[in-house]
């Protein structure tokens, strides 16, 4: 599977920090020798953002309508830790992230090199190398943040999410 795809970047994001042609998600980390780690959170601003309602791509405020990024395994829990995003970011998401976006068949072999004041996410070691997951748009009004696993999470849990649309979840062809 391919990993590299550059779309377009949507008018509201052109102001942000581009790596390669892509944005730079607002809650990405970036090293003291300037490198960006896609696939990888600044805890601080994952925080920052769950609590504020901020959109984790571009960091502004979130307005009527939240789109929280699932994976399969989330939707039972109905909570993540990644912050909502605006709906237009989450459409930019689900075409430049490969893992989202469905084109990498597992997740990285290796963590990458943080800096070292720098932490690992929770899930990190445990992702690593595991098959992908299928991924969901869950399309709400609100949320709520809750701690799940000793971490801030996004949760709809006693709420009804406006839709829950499947991004990478294929259902197989009959032939």
């Amino acid at each position: 599977m391919t990993d590299l795809i550059v779309p377009p970047i949507p008018l509201p994001l052109q102001h942000i920090p581009t790596a390669g042609g892509l944005v730079v998600p607002w809650i990405t980390p970036r090293t003291a020798d300037g490198r960006y780690l896609f696939g990888s959170v600044d805890r601080d601003r994952m925080r920052r953002a769950l609590l504020n309602r901020w959109c984790g791509v571009c960091g502004q405020p979130l307005e009527d309508r939240a789109v929280l990024m699932m994976r399969l395994s989330d939707l039972p829990r109905q909570c993540t830790s990644e912050p909502a995003l605006h709906p237009w970011c989450a459409a930019y998401t689900s075409e430049s992230c490969p893992m989202i976006g469905g084109r990498l068949d597992r997740y990285r072999s290796s963590l990458p090199r943080l800096d070292a004041n720098m932490l690992p996410a929770p899930d990190a070691s445990a992702r690593q190398s595991a098959a992908a997951e299928p991924w969901f748009a869950v399309w709400l009004v609100g949320y709520r943040v809750i701690t799940d696993h000793g971490n801030l999470a996004a949760s709809y849990s006693g709420m009804k999410p406006l839709r829950i649309r499947p991004i990478t979840w294929r259902l197989p062809s009959i032939l």
